[in-house]
C-alpha cells in the first residue's frame, strides 16, 4: 500500500499529552468519587480538574491543528470503516472539549471554580444551584465514559491497522519508530 502523510509534530505532541491527561484524568474521576472526604480525596479532585483544564486548553490548539492540515484516510477502508473512523474522530474532538467544560459547569453550580493545581480556583461560570450541580456532574461522568469508550474504539482501529499492515497505525507516531 501507499504510505500516506503522517501527522504534524505539533499536531502528534498534543495527541499525545491530551491522550496522557485523559488516561490519568478518568481513573482519578472513577476512584475519587467513591472515597470518603478527606485529604486524598482533596487531592485527586485538584489533579483531576486540573487534568480537565489542562485538556480543554490543549484540545482548541488541537482542533485548529486538525482543521488546518489533516492526512487522508488509509487507503482499503470499507465505506462503513471510513464512517466509522470520521464519526470517532469527531465525537471524540467534541467530548474532548464538552467534558471538560461540563465538569467546570458542575463546579461552578456547586459553588467552585476548577483547581489548578494547587495555585487557586478559576472563576465560576454559573451560579450557584446544587439541584443543577447534581445533574450537570451527572453528565460530567456519563460523557467521561463515552470518552473511555472511544478511546478503546480509537485503539481497536489502530490495532485492526496495524494488523493489516497498512501504514496508518503508524501516522501519530515518532518517525523514528517506524524503522
Amino acid at each position: 500500500m501507499t504510505e500516506r502523510q503522517t501527522y504534524s509534530p505539533l499536531a502528534k505532541a498534543l495527541h499525545w499529552i491530551i491522550g496522557a491527561l485523559v488516561l490519568i484524568s478518568l481513573p482519578i474521576g472513577i476512584v475519587m468519587a467513591d472515597l470518603h472526604e478527606g485529604p486524598l480525596q482533596d487531592n485527586l479532585f485538584v489533579l483531576h480538574e486540573s487534568a480537565g483544564l489542562i485538556v480543554l486548553a490543549l484540545m482548541l490548539p488541537r482542533l485548529a491543528v486538525r482543521l488546518r492540515r489533516r492526512p487522508g484516510m488509509s487507503e482499503g477502508l470499507t465505506p462503513i470503516q471510513r464512517l466509522v473512523a470520521k464519526a470517532t474522530h469527531r465525537t471524540l474532538y467534541l467530548l474532548l472539549l464538552a467534558t471538560p467544560i461540563v465538569g467546570w459547569l458542575a463546579l461552578s453550580a456547586y459553588g467552585l471554580g476548577p483547581s489548578f493545581f494547587w495555585l487557586g480556583h478559576l472563576p465560576t461560570l454559573a451560579p450557584k444551584d446544587e439541584p443543577l450541580s447534581k445533574q450537570l456532574f451527572e453528565v460530567h461522568e456519563l460523557l467521561g465514559w463515552a470518552v473511555l469508550a472511544l478511546i478503546a474504539l480509537h485503539i481497536a482501529g489502530v490495532i485492526r491497522h496495524r494488523i493489516a499492515g497498512d501504514e496508518a497505525a503508524w501516522r501519530m507516531f515518532p518517525e523514528s519508530w517506524r524503522k
